[in-house]
């Protein structure tokens, strides 16, 4: 497992965007920016049911994602991992209003939809790169 330095764990803690690359059905990639959180040594993403992401990240655990954010550190990071679980109860609704809380400053997510089901993945860090500018 690619283990986090101290500068890492901060740019996860951080409100930044996370370009988080999936593999399409057809083997090509697909790329979204996301919210994520360290949990422990593993990443949180969260999204609703039924979107790209989520039919890309259940039918294919392999991920990778990378950060740039020069306002929180001059240090560049991208993580290549898997999908290690998953959950669709209420600790996948309890998770996007987490990270509403972080990336928004709201208590709870303003965007759902009418019968949107949410969904969390939990990734397993294999591979942890940084560099600096």
């Amino acid at each position: 497992m690619g283990a986090f330095t101290e500068e890492m764990r901060r740019r996860l803690d951080a409100a930044v965007l996370w370009h988080v690359a999936t593999v399409n059905p057809d083997g090509s990639p697909q790329v979204t920016p996301m919210w994520a959180e360290l949990r422990g040594d593993r990443i949180l993403l969260n999204t609703a049911k039924g979107r790209k992401k989520h039919r890309n990240m259940s039918s294919d655990p392999r991920i990778a994602m990378s950060s740039v954010a020069p306002d929180v550190s001059p240090t560049d990071v991208a993580i290549q991992g898997r999908i290690v679980d998953t959950y669709d109860d209420e600790r996948a609704d309890r998770d996007i209003d987490a990270l509403a809380r972080k990336y928004m400053g709201v208590d709870a997510y303003p965007y759902r939809r009418p019968g949107e089901e949410r969904i969390s993945f939990v990734v397993e860090p294999l591979h942890v790169f940084a560099w600096s500018r």
